[in-house]
């Protein structure tokens, strides 16, 4: 190849490089901004920022697609819980334990559910039932605290509690949106 062959490829690629960094939309310093300021006004700002920023393919510059991310996030959060509590169901002998774990498993797969048909809901600006659908995932998490003293009287498990924990902060999150939305 000659030089103005190599030339040329050189060029080409420089182009594509820079027209395909300018075709990626990320997240703009303006959007930035504008998702801090409506997460500081939640409870929960920094779970809430961190999850609307981690959701990339989705653009943050209006209150429903932030509040979808949350409930996104809410929802992989029920999932993991889901998961870890049919672990521990699987992996334990103990009959008010397994009672325990069986019922925990069961709610956090009924908050999951639940949790994606508010998504569902969201994408047809359904609001005031994804609303709905977020209080009942909320109630869910509950169930499975509740049925923790109720047969086995033990502290629910790290693992499992971290993901509850982290699904009702998203909770309190997703309230905030839930109100600028209803206006």
């Amino acid at each position: 190849m000659d030089i103005k062959g190599i030339t040329f490829t050189i060029v080409t690629q420089i182009f594509l490089l820079v027209f395909l960094l300018s075709a990626s939309k990320p997240v703009k310093a303006d959007d930035k901004t504008f998702v801090r300021k409506l997460c500081d006004q939640t409870l929960e700002p920094d779970v809430c920022l961190n999850c609307i920023l981690s959701d990339t393919g989705r653009e943050s510059s209006n209150v429903s697609n932030m509040t979808y991310s949350i409930l996104f996030c809410m929802y992989s959060e029920t999932t993991y819980a889901h998961q870890c509590a049919d672990h521990l169901y699987q992996n334990t002998a103990a009959v008010r334990l397994k009672t325990t774990y069986r019922v925990c498993g069961d709610t956090m797969l009924s908050a999951s559910n639940t949790l994606w048909d508010g998504l569902t809901k969201m994408e047809v600006s359904d609001y005031k039932n994804a609303h709905v659908s977020a209080r009942m995932a909320h109630l869910d998490l509950l169930r499975c605290v509740f049925a923790f003293s109720k047969y086995a009287d033990v502290p629910v498990p790290a693992e499992l509690l971290s993901y509850m924990v982290q699904a009702k902060r998203l909770f309190d999150a997703a309230q905030f949106m839930f109100l600028l939305l209803d206006q």
